[in-house]
Protein backbone atom coordinates (compact mmCIF):
# COMPACT_ATOMS: atom_id res chain seq x y z
CA UNK A 1 0.00 0.00 0.00
CA UNK A 2 2.82 2.85 1.29
CA UNK A 3 6.09 1.72 -0.51
CA UNK A 4 7.88 4.32 1.94
CA UNK A 5 7.27 6.77 4.88
CA UNK A 6 8.38 9.78 3.80
CA UNK A 7 5.25 12.44 5.25
CA UNK A 8 4.42 14.17 2.44
CA UNK A 9 2.21 17.52 2.65
CA UNK A 10 -1.94 16.71 2.31
CA UNK A 11 -3.70 19.09 0.72
CA UNK A 12 -7.21 20.39 -0.21
CA UNK A 13 -8.42 22.36 -2.88
CA UNK A 14 -9.46 25.63 -3.30
CA UNK A 15 -12.69 26.53 -3.58
CA UNK A 16 -12.38 28.27 -6.81
CA UNK A 17 -10.70 25.05 -8.04
CA UNK A 18 -13.62 22.84 -6.70
CA UNK A 19 -16.24 24.79 -8.27
CA UNK A 20 -14.82 24.67 -11.62
CA UNK A 21 -14.37 20.71 -11.22
CA UNK A 22 -17.78 20.52 -10.79
CA UNK A 23 -18.65 22.34 -13.80
CA UNK A 24 -16.11 20.67 -15.72
CA UNK A 25 -17.82 17.27 -14.60
CA UNK A 26 -21.33 18.72 -15.97
CA UNK A 27 -19.94 20.07 -19.19
CA UNK A 28 -16.79 17.75 -20.20
CA UNK A 29 -17.49 14.28 -18.05
CA UNK A 30 -15.89 12.43 -20.53
CA UNK A 31 -12.74 13.40 -18.28
CA UNK A 32 -13.88 11.15 -16.33
CA UNK A 33 -14.20 8.10 -17.92
CA UNK A 34 -10.30 8.21 -19.25
CA UNK A 35 -8.11 7.30 -15.88
CA UNK A 36 -5.03 9.31 -17.66
CA UNK A 37 -6.91 12.51 -17.33
CA UNK A 38 -4.56 14.95 -15.47
CA UNK A 39 -6.63 17.87 -13.58
CA UNK A 40 -3.93 19.91 -13.17
CA UNK A 41 -3.99 20.44 -16.97
CA UNK A 42 -7.94 20.57 -16.94
CA UNK A 43 -7.48 23.84 -14.29
CA UNK A 44 -4.86 25.07 -16.12
CA UNK A 45 -6.96 25.43 -19.24
CA UNK A 46 -9.20 27.81 -17.17
CA UNK A 47 -6.58 29.47 -15.67
CA UNK A 48 -6.24 28.05 -12.21
CA UNK A 49 -2.38 26.90 -11.68
CA UNK A 50 -2.91 27.59 -7.49
CA UNK A 51 -5.62 25.04 -7.19
CA UNK A 52 -4.75 23.69 -3.72
CA UNK A 53 -3.65 24.45 -0.09
CA UNK A 54 -1.73 22.12 2.35
CA UNK A 55 -3.56 21.26 5.55
CA UNK A 56 -1.63 22.03 8.35
CA UNK A 57 -0.45 18.93 11.16
CA UNK A 58 -1.69 16.52 7.89
CA UNK A 59 0.06 14.01 5.79
CA UNK A 60 0.15 11.19 3.22
CA UNK A 61 2.80 9.02 4.64
CA UNK A 62 4.25 7.33 1.50
CA UNK A 63 2.43 6.44 -1.78
CA UNK A 64 -1.52 6.35 -2.11
CA UNK A 65 -2.48 2.94 -4.46
CA UNK A 66 -5.02 2.05 -3.74
CA UNK A 67 -5.69 -1.53 -6.52
CA UNK A 68 -8.56 -0.63 -8.84
CA UNK A 69 -11.34 -3.80 -8.22
CA UNK A 70 -11.33 -3.93 -12.29
CA UNK A 71 -10.66 -7.38 -12.63
CA UNK A 72 -13.04 -8.90 -9.90
CA UNK A 73 -16.79 -10.21 -10.50
CA UNK A 74 -19.50 -7.08 -9.47
CA UNK A 75 -20.32 -9.66 -6.53
CA UNK A 76 -16.24 -9.20 -5.27
CA UNK A 77 -16.41 -5.16 -5.70
CA UNK A 78 -16.49 -5.21 -1.63
CA UNK A 79 -13.11 -6.89 -1.43
CA UNK A 80 -12.00 -3.19 -2.61
CA UNK A 81 -12.74 -2.05 0.83
CA UNK A 82 -10.48 -4.44 2.31
CA UNK A 83 -7.73 -1.70 1.65
CA UNK A 84 -9.48 0.50 3.13
CA UNK A 85 -7.48 0.19 6.54
CA UNK A 86 -4.38 0.72 4.63
CA UNK A 87 -5.51 3.68 3.39
CA UNK A 88 -6.60 5.17 6.51
CA UNK A 89 -3.04 4.67 8.29
CA UNK A 90 -1.44 6.49 4.83
CA UNK A 91 -2.84 9.48 5.84
CA UNK A 92 -1.95 11.32 9.20
CA UNK A 93 -3.17 14.08 11.49
CA UNK A 94 -7.29 13.39 10.19
CA UNK A 95 -9.53 13.81 12.80
CA UNK A 96 -13.39 13.29 12.33
CA UNK A 97 -14.02 16.82 12.17
CA UNK A 98 -11.12 17.31 8.68
CA UNK A 99 -12.46 14.63 7.26
CA UNK A 100 -16.24 15.99 6.56
CA UNK A 101 -14.32 18.04 4.45
CA UNK A 102 -15.19 18.14 0.73
CA UNK A 103 -12.32 19.83 -0.37
CA UNK A 104 -10.17 17.59 1.01
CA UNK A 105 -11.58 14.23 -0.04
CA UNK A 106 -12.04 15.84 -4.10
CA UNK A 107 -8.21 16.37 -3.69
CA UNK A 108 -7.74 12.83 -3.24
CA UNK A 109 -10.19 11.94 -5.32
CA UNK A 110 -8.79 13.83 -8.41
CA UNK A 111 -4.93 13.39 -7.59
CA UNK A 112 -4.85 10.18 -6.09
CA UNK A 113 -7.46 8.42 -6.49
CA UNK A 114 -9.01 8.81 -10.06
CA UNK A 115 -7.72 5.64 -11.63
CA UNK A 116 -9.35 3.55 -8.71
CA UNK A 117 -12.70 5.45 -8.37
CA UNK A 118 -13.11 4.68 -12.02
CA UNK A 119 -12.70 1.30 -11.63
CA UNK A 120 -13.88 0.80 -7.86
CA UNK A 121 -17.37 2.60 -9.32
CA UNK A 122 -17.63 2.00 -13.24
CA UNK A 123 -20.79 4.14 -14.88
CA UNK A 124 -23.24 2.00 -15.33
CA UNK A 125 -27.46 3.11 -15.29
CA UNK A 126 -26.24 6.81 -14.67
CA UNK A 127 -25.03 8.97 -16.53
CA UNK A 128 -20.86 10.14 -16.36
CA UNK A 129 -21.84 13.52 -14.97
CA UNK A 130 -24.11 11.91 -11.56
CA UNK A 131 -21.28 9.37 -11.32
CA UNK A 132 -18.46 12.55 -10.66
CA UNK A 133 -20.56 14.51 -8.99
CA UNK A 134 -21.39 11.92 -6.37
CA UNK A 135 -18.23 9.97 -6.14
CA UNK A 136 -15.91 12.75 -6.92
CA UNK A 137 -17.15 16.02 -6.32
CA UNK A 138 -19.91 15.54 -3.74
CA UNK A 139 -20.21 18.33 -0.68
CA UNK A 140 -22.90 16.46 1.23
CA UNK A 141 -21.29 15.48 4.36
CA UNK A 142 -23.65 12.29 4.08
CA UNK A 143 -22.28 11.27 0.65
CA UNK A 144 -18.67 11.72 2.05
CA UNK A 145 -18.91 8.96 4.39
CA UNK A 146 -21.79 6.75 1.84
CA UNK A 147 -19.98 7.59 -1.67
CA UNK A 148 -16.63 9.63 -2.29
CA UNK A 149 -14.24 7.61 -3.30
CA UNK A 150 -11.07 8.85 -0.60
CA UNK A 151 -14.25 9.33 2.01
CA UNK A 152 -15.87 6.44 2.01
CA UNK A 153 -12.80 4.51 1.74
CA UNK A 154 -11.37 6.64 5.19
CA UNK A 155 -14.48 6.67 6.85
CA UNK A 156 -15.28 2.87 6.33
CA UNK A 157 -12.18 1.86 7.89
CA UNK A 158 -12.24 4.70 11.19
CA UNK A 159 -15.77 2.65 11.89
CA UNK A 160 -13.82 -0.11 11.95
CA UNK A 161 -11.10 0.52 14.10
CA UNK A 162 -13.37 3.00 16.62
CA UNK A 163 -15.47 -0.20 16.91
CA UNK A 164 -12.70 -2.62 17.73
CA UNK A 165 -11.11 -0.22 19.94
CA UNK A 166 -14.18 0.46 22.12
CA UNK A 167 -14.70 -3.83 21.97
CA UNK A 168 -12.43 -4.05 24.91
CA UNK A 169 -10.47 -7.07 22.57
CA UNK A 170 -13.84 -8.83 21.83
CA UNK A 171 -13.08 -8.79 17.83
CA UNK A 172 -10.51 -6.66 15.72
CA UNK A 173 -11.03 -3.78 13.29
CA UNK A 174 -10.21 -6.32 10.30
CA UNK A 175 -13.43 -7.94 10.97
CA UNK A 176 -15.09 -5.35 11.44
CA UNK A 177 -13.93 -3.84 7.97
CA UNK A 178 -14.43 -7.57 6.36
CA UNK A 179 -18.23 -7.33 7.56
CA UNK A 180 -18.80 -3.51 6.51
CA UNK A 181 -17.27 -4.78 3.28
CA UNK A 182 -19.49 -7.96 3.16
CA UNK A 183 -22.75 -6.13 4.09
CA UNK A 184 -22.62 -2.46 2.81
CA UNK A 185 -26.03 -1.41 4.64
CA UNK A 186 -24.75 -2.21 7.85
CA UNK A 187 -22.19 0.41 7.53
CA UNK A 188 -24.41 2.84 6.15
CA UNK A 189 -27.05 2.38 8.62
CA UNK A 190 -24.49 2.91 11.42
CA UNK A 191 -23.28 6.24 10.44
CA UNK A 192 -26.89 7.82 9.11
CA UNK A 193 -27.82 7.50 12.94
CA UNK A 194 -26.24 9.88 15.18
CA UNK A 195 -26.84 7.60 18.11
CA UNK A 196 -25.23 4.36 16.50
CA UNK A 197 -21.48 6.73 16.20
CA UNK A 198 -21.66 6.25 19.94
CA UNK A 199 -17.97 4.70 20.55
CA UNK A 200 -19.52 1.86 23.07
CA UNK A 201 -22.79 1.38 21.13
CA UNK A 202 -21.11 1.50 17.59
CA UNK A 203 -18.88 -1.60 19.41
CA UNK A 204 -21.83 -3.24 20.67
CA UNK A 205 -23.57 -2.96 17.31
CA UNK A 206 -20.60 -4.39 15.70
CA UNK A 207 -20.03 -7.44 18.06
CA UNK A 208 -24.00 -8.28 18.09
CA UNK A 209 -23.73 -8.37 14.24
CA UNK A 210 -20.58 -10.84 14.15
CA UNK A 211 -22.21 -13.05 16.50
CA UNK A 212 -25.98 -12.96 17.89
CA UNK A 213 -26.98 -11.54 14.54
CA UNK A 214 -25.06 -13.54 12.27
CA UNK A 215 -27.05 -13.77 9.15
CA UNK A 216 -29.51 -10.47 9.45
CA UNK A 217 -29.76 -8.32 6.29
CA UNK A 218 -30.20 -4.60 5.59
CA UNK A 219 -33.72 -4.20 6.68
CA UNK A 220 -33.21 -5.86 9.57
CA UNK A 221 -30.04 -3.94 10.95
CA UNK A 222 -32.02 -0.48 9.98
CA UNK A 223 -35.16 -1.97 12.18
CA UNK A 224 -32.27 -2.47 14.84
CA UNK A 225 -31.13 1.05 14.40
CA UNK A 226 -34.61 2.51 14.43
CA UNK A 227 -35.23 0.92 17.82
CA UNK A 228 -32.13 2.08 19.25
CA UNK A 229 -32.19 5.33 18.05
CA UNK A 230 -36.07 5.19 19.46
CA UNK A 231 -34.03 4.62 23.03
CA UNK A 232 -32.06 7.60 22.87
CA UNK A 233 -34.45 9.30 22.90
CA UNK A 234 -36.02 7.84 25.95
CA UNK A 235 -33.40 7.79 27.91
CA UNK A 236 -29.52 9.34 28.46
CA UNK A 237 -27.17 6.80 27.08
CA UNK A 238 -24.17 8.27 28.19
CA UNK A 239 -25.68 7.68 31.68
CA UNK A 240 -25.52 3.74 30.70
CA UNK A 241 -22.85 1.26 31.42
CA UNK A 242 -21.53 -0.97 29.04
CA UNK A 243 -23.74 -3.91 30.08
CA UNK A 244 -26.84 -1.75 29.60
CA UNK A 245 -26.12 -0.78 26.47
CA UNK A 246 -25.01 -4.11 25.80
CA UNK A 247 -28.14 -5.44 26.63
CA UNK A 248 -30.30 -2.57 24.76
CA UNK A 249 -28.17 -4.12 21.59
CA UNK A 250 -29.07 -7.70 22.22
CA UNK A 251 -32.79 -7.26 22.61
CA UNK A 252 -33.47 -5.18 19.49
CA UNK A 253 -31.17 -8.20 17.37
CA UNK A 254 -32.81 -10.70 19.14
CA UNK A 255 -36.31 -8.95 18.18
CA UNK A 256 -35.49 -8.97 14.79
CA UNK A 257 -33.56 -12.55 14.35
CA UNK A 258 -36.96 -13.98 15.05
CA UNK A 259 -38.80 -12.20 12.21
CA UNK A 260 -37.77 -14.22 8.92
CA UNK A 261 -38.27 -11.33 6.98
CA UNK A 262 -35.19 -9.76 8.76
CA UNK A 263 -32.82 -12.81 8.36
CA UNK A 264 -30.84 -13.29 4.94
CA UNK A 265 -29.70 -16.55 6.06
CA UNK A 266 -32.67 -18.79 7.25
CA UNK A 267 -29.96 -21.09 8.97
CA UNK A 268 -29.49 -18.43 11.75
CA UNK A 269 -33.47 -17.51 12.10
CA UNK A 270 -34.57 -17.56 15.60
CA UNK A 271 -37.65 -19.47 17.22
CA UNK A 272 -38.09 -21.88 14.36
CA UNK A 273 -38.74 -25.39 15.39
CA UNK A 274 -36.58 -27.33 13.17
CA UNK A 275 -37.67 -30.80 12.27
CA UNK A 276 -34.80 -33.07 12.99
CA UNK A 277 -34.38 -35.61 9.85
CA UNK A 278 -32.08 -38.92 10.79
CA UNK A 279 -31.02 -40.31 7.21
CA UNK A 280 -31.25 -43.75 7.78
CA UNK A 281 -29.10 -46.22 5.34
CA UNK A 282 -29.23 -49.17 7.95
CA UNK A 283 -25.55 -49.40 7.59
CA UNK A 284 -22.60 -48.97 9.93
CA UNK A 285 -22.66 -45.12 11.11
CA UNK A 286 -26.33 -44.60 10.62
CA UNK A 287 -27.21 -47.69 12.77
CA UNK A 288 -25.05 -46.39 15.87
CA UNK A 289 -25.81 -42.65 14.91
CA UNK A 290 -29.95 -43.97 15.29
CA UNK A 291 -28.78 -45.83 18.81
CA UNK A 292 -27.01 -43.48 20.20
CA UNK A 293 -29.61 -40.50 19.69
CA UNK A 294 -32.26 -43.17 21.12
CA UNK A 295 -29.78 -43.90 24.46
CA UNK A 296 -29.24 -40.17 24.94
CA UNK A 297 -25.50 -40.68 24.40
CA UNK A 298 -22.92 -37.90 25.54
CA UNK A 299 -26.45 -35.57 25.28
CA UNK A 300 -27.34 -36.37 21.52
CA UNK A 301 -30.89 -35.62 21.47
CA UNK A 302 -33.85 -38.31 19.90
CA UNK A 303 -34.57 -36.78 16.02
CA UNK A 304 -37.98 -36.27 15.28
CA UNK A 305 -37.98 -38.95 12.99
CA UNK A 306 -35.63 -41.22 10.64
CA UNK A 307 -36.36 -41.79 7.39
CA UNK A 308 -34.64 -45.13 5.08
CA UNK A 309 -35.05 -44.49 1.32
CA UNK A 310 -35.41 -48.18 0.18
CA UNK A 311 -34.02 -48.49 -3.82
CA UNK A 312 -35.73 -52.12 -4.12
CA UNK A 313 -32.29 -53.88 -4.16
CA UNK A 314 -30.71 -53.81 -0.69
CA UNK A 315 -29.59 -57.22 -0.01
CA UNK A 316 -31.92 -58.79 2.49
CA UNK A 317 -29.45 -58.76 5.13
CA UNK A 318 -30.10 -55.03 5.38
CA UNK A 319 -34.05 -55.62 5.36
CA UNK A 320 -33.57 -57.94 8.36
CA UNK A 321 -31.30 -55.74 10.07
CA UNK A 322 -33.74 -52.63 9.23
CA UNK A 323 -36.28 -54.41 11.09
CA UNK A 324 -33.87 -54.96 14.05
CA UNK A 325 -33.04 -51.41 14.10
CA UNK A 326 -36.53 -50.54 13.81
CA UNK A 327 -37.58 -52.49 17.30
CA UNK A 328 -35.15 -50.36 19.13
CA UNK A 329 -36.39 -47.25 18.67
CA UNK A 330 -39.01 -44.68 20.17
CA UNK A 331 -39.34 -42.64 17.54
CA UNK A 332 -40.82 -42.52 13.57
CA UNK A 333 -38.83 -44.40 11.30
CA UNK A 334 -40.12 -43.71 7.75
CA UNK A 335 -39.68 -45.74 4.15
CA UNK A 336 -39.56 -43.64 1.50
CA UNK A 337 -39.12 -44.99 -2.51
CA UNK A 338 -38.90 -43.64 -5.92
CA UNK A 339 -39.51 -47.30 -7.69
CA UNK A 340 -37.27 -50.08 -7.60
CA UNK A 341 -33.56 -49.41 -9.02
CA UNK A 342 -33.03 -53.20 -10.31
CA UNK A 343 -36.11 -53.49 -12.32
CA UNK A 344 -35.42 -49.94 -14.04
CA UNK A 345 -32.04 -50.67 -15.34
CA UNK A 346 -33.29 -53.99 -16.57
CA UNK A 347 -35.97 -51.38 -18.38
CA UNK A 348 -33.43 -49.18 -19.37
CA UNK A 349 -34.74 -46.08 -17.73
CA UNK A 350 -34.85 -43.75 -14.55
CA UNK A 351 -37.12 -43.26 -12.26
CA UNK A 352 -38.89 -40.96 -14.24
CA UNK A 353 -39.10 -42.96 -17.13
CA UNK A 354 -36.24 -41.15 -18.96
CA UNK A 355 -33.93 -43.89 -21.22
CA UNK A 356 -31.52 -43.08 -18.76
CA UNK A 357 -28.62 -45.44 -16.55
CA UNK A 358 -28.53 -44.09 -13.25
CA UNK A 359 -25.69 -46.06 -11.89
CA UNK A 360 -21.98 -45.53 -12.15
CA UNK A 361 -21.34 -48.55 -14.49
CA UNK A 362 -17.72 -48.94 -15.87
CA UNK A 363 -17.83 -48.63 -19.95
CA UNK A 364 -16.44 -49.82 -22.89
CA UNK A 365 -17.26 -47.07 -25.45
CA UNK A 366 -17.62 -47.52 -28.91
CA UNK A 367 -14.56 -46.63 -29.99
CA UNK A 368 -12.69 -48.47 -27.21
CA UNK A 369 -11.76 -45.63 -24.55
CA UNK A 370 -12.99 -46.63 -20.82
CA UNK A 371 -15.63 -44.16 -19.39
CA UNK A 372 -18.08 -44.34 -16.27
CA UNK A 373 -21.65 -43.98 -16.80
CA UNK A 374 -22.69 -40.64 -14.89
CA UNK A 375 -24.03 -41.70 -11.52
CA UNK A 376 -27.41 -40.67 -10.70
CA UNK A 377 -28.77 -43.36 -8.45
CA UNK A 378 -27.88 -41.48 -5.44
CA UNK A 379 -29.74 -38.36 -6.16
CA UNK A 380 -32.87 -40.46 -7.61
CA UNK A 381 -33.33 -42.96 -5.19
CA UNK A 382 -32.19 -41.60 -2.10
CA UNK A 383 -32.68 -38.24 -2.07
CA UNK A 384 -35.30 -37.38 -3.83
CA UNK A 385 -38.01 -39.41 -2.27
CA UNK A 386 -36.94 -38.59 0.91
CA UNK A 387 -37.09 -34.66 -0.08
CA UNK A 388 -40.42 -34.96 -1.88
CA UNK A 389 -41.98 -37.06 1.26
CA UNK A 390 -40.67 -33.91 3.71
CA UNK A 391 -41.89 -31.34 1.75
CA UNK A 392 -45.23 -33.65 1.84
CA UNK A 393 -45.04 -33.77 5.56
CA UNK A 394 -44.04 -29.84 5.85
CA UNK A 395 -47.39 -28.94 3.49
CA UNK A 396 -44.87 -27.88 0.83
CA UNK A 397 -45.98 -27.25 -3.00
CA UNK A 398 -43.69 -29.24 -5.31
CA UNK A 399 -41.43 -26.87 -6.92
CA UNK A 400 -42.33 -23.62 -4.64
CA UNK A 401 -39.79 -22.23 -2.32
CA UNK A 402 -40.26 -22.83 1.41
CA UNK A 403 -40.97 -20.41 3.79
CA UNK A 404 -38.09 -18.93 6.04
CA UNK A 405 -39.74 -20.21 9.02
CA UNK A 406 -39.93 -24.51 7.53
CA UNK A 407 -36.58 -25.75 8.14
CA UNK A 408 -35.42 -29.21 8.61
CA UNK A 409 -32.28 -30.37 10.09
CA UNK A 410 -30.59 -33.06 8.15
CA UNK A 411 -28.59 -35.31 10.30
CA UNK A 412 -25.64 -37.63 8.35
CA UNK A 413 -23.90 -40.29 9.64
CA UNK A 414 -19.97 -39.50 8.71
CA UNK A 415 -17.55 -40.19 10.83
CA UNK A 416 -14.26 -38.10 11.17
CA UNK A 417 -12.45 -40.18 8.93
CA UNK A 418 -14.58 -38.99 6.29
CA UNK A 419 -14.75 -36.13 6.51
CA UNK A 420 -14.00 -35.55 2.68
CA UNK A 421 -17.95 -36.95 2.33
CA UNK A 422 -19.40 -33.83 3.85
CA UNK A 423 -21.50 -31.30 1.71
CA UNK A 424 -23.60 -28.66 2.32
CA UNK A 425 -27.00 -29.10 1.65
CA UNK A 426 -28.43 -28.03 -2.05
CA UNK A 427 -31.77 -27.08 -0.60
CA UNK A 428 -32.07 -23.83 1.37
CA UNK A 429 -34.61 -25.40 4.03
CA UNK A 430 -32.09 -28.05 4.73
CA UNK A 431 -29.39 -28.00 7.02
CA UNK A 432 -26.96 -30.80 7.15
CA UNK A 433 -25.45 -31.86 10.21
CA UNK A 434 -23.01 -35.03 10.97
CA UNK A 435 -23.37 -35.53 14.79
CA UNK A 436 -20.81 -38.58 14.81
CA UNK A 437 -17.96 -35.43 13.02
CA UNK A 438 -19.14 -33.32 16.41
CA UNK A 439 -18.59 -35.75 18.77
CA UNK A 440 -14.86 -37.07 16.70
CA UNK A 441 -15.82 -40.47 15.92
CA UNK A 442 -13.95 -42.65 13.85
CA UNK A 443 -15.47 -45.67 12.39
CA UNK A 444 -13.39 -47.40 14.36
CA UNK A 445 -14.70 -45.89 17.02
CA UNK A 446 -18.32 -46.37 15.68
CA UNK A 447 -18.14 -50.39 15.45
CA UNK A 448 -16.20 -50.59 18.73
CA UNK A 449 -19.11 -48.32 20.60
CA UNK A 450 -22.03 -51.06 18.72
CA UNK A 451 -20.05 -54.00 19.88
CA UNK A 452 -19.87 -53.25 23.45
CA UNK A 453 -23.45 -52.86 23.78
CA UNK A 454 -24.15 -55.58 20.46
CA UNK A 455 -21.55 -58.30 21.35
CA UNK A 456 -24.06 -60.33 19.38
CA UNK A 457 -24.71 -58.66 16.22
CA UNK A 458 -22.94 -57.78 13.34
CA UNK A 459 -23.11 -54.32 11.54
CA UNK A 460 -24.09 -54.45 7.47
CA UNK A 461 -23.13 -52.21 4.67
CA UNK A 462 -25.62 -50.54 3.11
CA UNK A 463 -25.31 -50.91 -0.52
CA UNK A 464 -27.80 -51.93 -3.58
CA UNK A 465 -26.83 -55.82 -4.74
CA UNK A 466 -25.42 -54.58 -7.54
CA UNK A 467 -23.74 -51.18 -6.91
CA UNK A 468 -20.29 -51.08 -9.38
CA UNK A 469 -18.67 -48.78 -6.20
CA UNK A 470 -18.95 -52.08 -4.22
CA UNK A 471 -14.97 -53.29 -3.19
CA UNK A 472 -13.70 -56.49 -3.92
CA UNK A 473 -13.62 -57.77 -0.21
CA UNK A 474 -17.37 -56.60 -0.72
CA UNK A 475 -17.67 -58.45 -4.03
CA UNK A 476 -16.18 -61.60 -2.57
CA UNK A 477 -18.42 -61.44 0.87
CA UNK A 478 -21.87 -61.20 -0.83
CA UNK A 479 -20.81 -64.23 -3.02
CA UNK A 480 -19.87 -66.19 -0.41
CA UNK A 481 -22.37 -65.12 2.45
CA UNK A 482 -25.42 -64.33 0.37
CA UNK A 483 -24.99 -66.66 -3.24
CA UNK A 484 -28.61 -65.52 -4.16
CA UNK A 485 -28.00 -62.02 -4.26
CA UNK A 486 -24.48 -62.33 -6.14
CA UNK A 487 -26.11 -64.43 -8.62
CA UNK A 488 -28.49 -61.73 -9.53
CA UNK A 489 -25.65 -59.21 -9.50
CA UNK A 490 -24.25 -61.57 -12.32
CA UNK A 491 -27.60 -61.46 -14.05
CA UNK A 492 -28.41 -58.18 -13.92
CA UNK A 493 -24.13 -57.59 -15.20
CA UNK A 494 -24.88 -59.35 -18.14
CA UNK A 495 -28.13 -57.71 -18.86
CA UNK A 496 -26.56 -54.55 -18.95
CA UNK A 497 -24.82 -55.88 -22.10
CA UNK A 498 -27.52 -58.27 -23.79
CA UNK A 499 -30.90 -56.83 -22.62
CA UNK A 500 -32.02 -54.47 -25.66
CA UNK A 501 -33.53 -52.49 -23.46
CA UNK A 502 -30.61 -51.91 -21.36
CA UNK A 503 -28.17 -51.34 -24.09
CA UNK A 504 -30.46 -48.63 -25.84
CA UNK A 505 -30.10 -46.44 -22.44
CA UNK A 506 -26.17 -47.13 -22.66
CA UNK A 507 -23.10 -46.07 -25.02
CA UNK A 508 -20.66 -48.84 -25.18
CA UNK A 509 -20.66 -51.95 -23.04
CA UNK A 510 -21.46 -51.66 -19.72
CA UNK A 511 -20.16 -53.76 -16.80
CA UNK A 512 -20.61 -53.85 -12.89
CA UNK A 513 -17.33 -54.24 -12.15
CA UNK A 514 -14.27 -51.63 -12.65
CA UNK A 515 -11.91 -54.78 -14.23
CA UNK A 516 -14.79 -54.68 -17.25
CA UNK A 517 -15.24 -57.97 -17.46
CA UNK A 518 -18.66 -60.15 -16.86
CA UNK A 519 -19.11 -60.26 -12.87
CA UNK A 520 -19.35 -64.14 -13.14
CA UNK A 521 -15.63 -64.18 -14.66
CA UNK A 522 -14.38 -61.84 -11.83
CA UNK A 523 -11.86 -64.25 -9.66
CA UNK A 524 -12.46 -63.09 -6.02
CA UNK A 525 -10.08 -65.94 -4.52
CA UNK A 526 -7.14 -64.21 -3.70
CA UNK A 527 -8.97 -60.86 -2.51
CA UNK A 528 -7.99 -59.02 0.89
CA UNK A 529 -7.07 -55.65 0.72
CA UNK A 530 -10.63 -53.11 1.81
CA UNK A 531 -11.01 -50.37 -1.13
CA UNK A 532 -14.13 -48.36 -0.84
CA UNK A 533 -14.40 -46.39 -3.08
CA UNK A 534 -18.08 -45.82 -1.86
CA UNK A 535 -16.65 -43.96 0.44
CA UNK A 536 -15.45 -41.59 -2.04
CA UNK A 537 -18.67 -41.26 -4.39
CA UNK A 538 -21.67 -41.74 -2.41
CA UNK A 539 -22.40 -38.10 -0.73
CA UNK A 540 -22.94 -38.99 2.42
CA UNK A 541 -26.51 -40.97 1.52
CA UNK A 542 -25.45 -44.31 0.72
CA UNK A 543 -22.87 -47.09 2.57
CA UNK A 544 -24.02 -45.40 6.00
Amino acid sequence: MTKHHELLPLYRLTWEAFDRLRDEAERNSYRYEDPNTDFADVLAEHGITDYARPIEGAYIKGDITLEPPMRLPTTQRNRADRQALSFYESLVGINSQLASDPLLWAYLNHFHLHEYGIARWPVRNTTVTSNALRHWLTNRSQDIWESSIAGRTWWIAHTAIKAATHSGGVFTSEQALKHFSQNAEHYHHTMQYAVLRHPLLTAECVRVLLNEAKGINGSGYREIARELNHEAGARLLDALNRENLRQLVLRAADRQMHRPESVSQRKYLKGVQRLKVLSLGAGTQSTALALMAEQNWQGLEKPDLAIFADTGWEPPYVYKHLEWLKSQLSYEVVTVSAGNIRDNILNGVNPDGDRFLDIPAFLVNPNGTNAIAARQCTTHYKITPIHRYLRKRLNLSPGRRAPKDVQVEMWLGISSDEAIRVKPSRDEWITNRWPLLEMQMTRGNVYKWFHDRYPYRVLPRSACVGCPYRSDVEWKSLKENDPDSFDDAVMVDWALRNSPASRDAIRGRAYLHRTRQPLSKVDFSDTDDYESLMQEECEGMCGL
